[in-house]
């Protein structure tokens, strides 16, 4: 991989890791516990809005970030520590599968109506993606300065 392609990679994988830590920490700590106060009568309606809502913030980005890391984990840049890279790819695994096999059934139960166990299951089992995507932000950040402290070649 050309060092210039590389450092584009890394710089897209690294933004939309530490892009989708910050929208996970937001949800963590302000939307989902304010789930908990819509009322039954609005809930459905609100968690659809919810719903409609997230998935063109998140859609992209966790695209990119899953197809970058898995590039960077199988063709990884000169210089760039290798368990950086699979440990972010790990951090990605984790996260986006926590939110398929996890939230998106809270979230598919949680369409038809308030139910308090499930929204407490949504919340505690986000921390494990709250946990991988500022992980993965840490590594990416961590492979990115890795990369740019490298001695320029010899022209």
């Amino acid at each position: 991989m050309s060092s210039n392609l590389a450092w584009w990679v890394l710089s897209l994988n690294t933004a939309t890791a530490l892009y989708m830590t910050g929208v996970i920490w937001l949800v963590q700590q302000v939307h989902y516990p304010l789930l908990r106060h819509v009322g039954t009568d609005a809930f459905t309606d609100y968690h659809h809005r919810h719903v409609a809502a997230i998935f063109p913030v998140v859609a992209l980005p966790m695209l990119i970030e899953g197809l970058s890391a898995a590039w960077l984990a199988f063709q990884p840049p000169p210089g760039v520590a290798r368990g950086l890279l699979w440990g972010g790819l790990g951090c990605v695994g984790l996260a986006f599968g926590v939110t398929a096999l996890v939230s998106v059934p809270c979230h598919d139960r949680l369409a038809a109506g308030f139910d308090a166990t499930t929204l407490q299951t949504l919340v505690a089992t986000n921390w494990w993606r709250t946990l991988a995507w500022t992980l993965h932000g840490i590594l990416s950040l961590a492979a990115l300065v890795q990369f740019g402290c490298q001695k320029p070649p010899a022209d």
